[in-house]
């Protein structure tokens, strides 16, 4: 304050008006008063500029790290981060596939369950269900179950999965599954490879995966497919 008066008081005296004669009347007189202000600004410029080299620092981190998360897949091996776009692959080491005593559809029922799956334990036979479970986090993975349907003679397997979860089991009918059809606006995907028929499709959050043993026909997988979005 007591600068600043002194100031004023040079002003009225010396009748200067413009900026440029203040400043060079004020460095002439109190230099010492100039060189502390020059020093008590320098830091908030150097502020002023870290702030905006940190900024800038962010903006490229994010313009980096945006674009991987989005163009690449979690592939976590086992850690599952939920939703589609978290998608969980699961090696052979990471799970276990175990027969089990109960069928998908009781399983279904107990865990009130919104998958579909066939309704076939009158007319099939010789029923053989599996579970698969995560070795990281006890996580059931997939449920699969096959049976023999003697009306068409043939041996059909179920397998269902969630949406955003992958096993290496699954990675060979993936890879033969390259044609596309529509059932119900549903797209599968299905292929023949070594006297076996497969076809893909997804509803509702989970994969389903059908296998006919000894299939050489795909307008039977897509009579199963139909009759399987019948259970909805």
């Amino acid at each position: 304050m007591r600068e600043e008066r002194k100031l004023n008081k040079v002003i009225k005296q010396d009748g200067i008006k413009t900026q440029s004669d203040i400043l060079e009347d004020l460095k002439r007189r109190y230099p010492q008063y100039v060189e502390q202000t020059d020093k008590k600004q320098a830091p908030v410029r150097k502020r002023k500029f870290a702030f905006i080299s940190a900024i800038v620092a962010v903006a490229v981190c994010i313009a980096v790290i945006v674009p991987c998360s989005v163009l690449l897949p979690n592939r976590n091996n086992g850690a599952d981060n939920g939703g589609k776009n978290n998608i969980r692959y699961c090696t052979q080491g990471e799970y276990e596939k175990g027969s089990v005593q109960y069928t998908i559809g009781e399983y279904r029922a107990r865990n009130n369950s919104f998958f579909l799956y066939f309704d076939w334990y009158e007319a099939g036979e010789d029923f053989n269900t599996y579970c698969y479970v995560s070795n990281v986090d006890g996580e059931v993975l997939c449920l699969e179950e096959q049976a023999y349907l003697p009306g068409n003679d043939e041996v059909v397997q179920l397998s269902i999965t969630k949406s955003n979860v992958y096993l290496s089991e699954f990675d060979m009918p993936i890879a033969i599954c390259e044609n596309e059809h529509f059932i119900d606006n549903h797209m599968m995907k299905w292929g023949i490879k070594e006297a076996n028929a497969f076809c893909i499709f997804e509803d509702g959050g989970y994969r389903y995966f059908i296998q006919i043993e000894q299939g050489q026909d795909e307008n039977r997988l897509f009579e199963l497919v139909a009759e399987l979005l019948e259970t909805k």
